[in-house]
């Protein structure tokens, strides 16, 4: 082993600690700047549409100013610093001992004139109490297209969550558990440079914030879990990504389609659709209990 990889090693123990202790770690300087310059430009036009989508259904299904917005899946875009980053590879191999798998490739943008979301995990609880919570089993790597601070809307993080189970599991935090949190340890919002990278945990507490700019703030997200998991799907890319994705210390589980993919009007059209459908069984529920009182 060369000095250089002993010194990787080292770092690498260090960041799978803080995860295991605090639920996230941030790595600095872990991507080049070159190909997040040309995400950025890309997600700005791509807001500007989402947007305008937005607009058309009647306002973003999620909550205001808070848009699910990936990066495009065709090989122009996608690269492999970003989707395949080896200090991020070699971080989740040694967090898991075994070869991770990648389960989501999208994000989120934070628009100007964005309210504060509900507390909330991007996962659930493998055991309900009085079981031990489970060691960590997969990860949302944030790697925010610009600068990510205070003044744009940071992503708001509870150091140390991924260890308190909601009573139900997750992925709702109550209000109650929020307040006990406050006193112990507060949130923090941390700042990034482009090229720094967020670990965190997938049932760290946290939430979307105002962003108080005037220009969107672009979070690419990618989750990564623990191979020996069952998966729900594959992700599809264009053909074309292979070359990026394929040949890393981490399952790319990916389908390679001749085809266009919607990636950046799809997630929000399906959100949309979902709690059109509940609002309408919502609708016959109650007509049904009038008609039977």
């Amino acid at each position: 082993m060369t000095s250089r990889n002993r010194v990787h090693a080292t770092e690498t123990e260090a960041a799978v600690s803080s995860i295991h202790e605090h639920g996230f770690v941030i790595i600095k300087e872990a991507v080049p700047k070159e190909p997040l310059a040309v995400l950025r430009e890309r997600m700005d036009r791509d807001t500007e549409e989402l947007l305008a989508y937005c607009e058309s259904i009647g306002g973003n299904p999620r909550e205001r100013g808070h848009l699910q917005q990936g990066p495009p899946v065709s090989s122009e875009y996608v690269f492999a610093d970003v989707a395949m980053n080896h200090y991020v590879n070699r971080i989740c191999n040694q967090l898991y001992n075994n070869r991770p798998r990648l389960t989501f490739y999208n994000g989120n943008t934070n628009c100007p004139g964005s309210t504060t979301q509900g507390l909330h995990m991007d996962g659930r609880h493998a055991t309900l109490a009085p079981e031990p919570v489970a060691p960590t089993s997969s990860v949302v790597v944030d790697i925010p297209a610009g600068p990510m601070n205070k003044q744009n809307g940071s992503i708001q993080i509870w150091p140390g969550t991924h260890l308190v189970r909601p009573p139900e599991g997750g992925p709702r935090v109550p209000k109650n558990l929020e307040a006990d949190r406050v006193a112990i340890e507060p949130p923090i919002q941390p700042e990034t440079q482009v090229g720094d990278v967020l670990i965190r945990d997938t049932r760290l507490w946290h939430r979307g914030v105002p962003n108080p700019s005037d220009r969107p703030r672009h979070m690419i997200a990618l989750i990564v879990t623990d191979g020996r998991l069952p998966v729900r799907g594959k992700l599809d890319f264009q053909k074309g990504c292979e070359d990026a994705l394929e040949g890393h210390t981490v399952d790319s589980n990916a389908n390679y389609l001749d085809e266009e993919i919607d990636y950046l009007l799809s997630p929000t059209r399906r959100i949309y659709m979902s709690r059109q459908s509940a609002k309408a069984e919502q609708e016959r529920q109650t007509e049904s209990a009038k008609e039977s009182a």
